[in-house]
């Protein structure tokens, strides 16, 4: 079984409050691994989604700019690629993770099904997603991004032990 961690860089792998400070640990931001850009306890946090067959795919504007910073931060869930973004307003994200899942696994969540053989959480601070993601979608809170409390529904959605 796969699983699969659709995973958008802002709001998600860095708060307001890391990207309006210069330091984290006494660190300038711009001198730490991965350019700033992503807090590393963010990181420690995802990591604790590892194994099982739990994948990773950038749902995010990044795109494939946002590998390199999550393996320099020591992201140990191997990353799988990007899903494809259209840059327009009228394109949801959840359309976008729709259209990969269909490409992929042969079925639309838009209505609720869940396609055979994957399980997926999808981690964005943003609410574009279609109605049928609900049971898969976790906000995150720009102010916190990623929390222990957003790791533990992951693992319940992906159904790791």
């Amino acid at each position: 079984m796969k699983r699969i961690i659709f995973l958008d860089i802002d709001g998600v792998m860095a708060s307001l409050d890391f990207l309006c400070n210069s330091y984290h640990d006494g660190v300038r931001r711009d001198e730490m691994p991965g350019h700033g850009y992503m807090d590393p306890d963010k990181v420690k946090l995802l990591n604790r989604l590892k194994g099982d067959g739990v994948e990773i795919l950038i749902s995010s504007s990044w795109g494939t700019t946002a590998i390199e910073p999550l393996k320099e931060l020591g992201c140990e869930i191997p990353i799988i690629g990007t899903i494809n973004h259209y840059w327009q307003d009228w394109i949801c994200r959840g359309s976008e993770i729709d259209e990969y899942l269909v490409e992929n696994f042969g079925s639309s969540t838009k209505w609720g099904d869940t396609p055979h053989d994957v399980e997926y959480v999808i981690f964005d601070d943003d609410a574009d997603m279609l109605l049928g993601q609900v049971n898969h979608f976790i906000q995150t809170n720009r102010e916190t991004a990623l929390t222990e409390e957003d790791i533990e529904k992951a693992k319940e959605i992906l159904k790791l032990k």
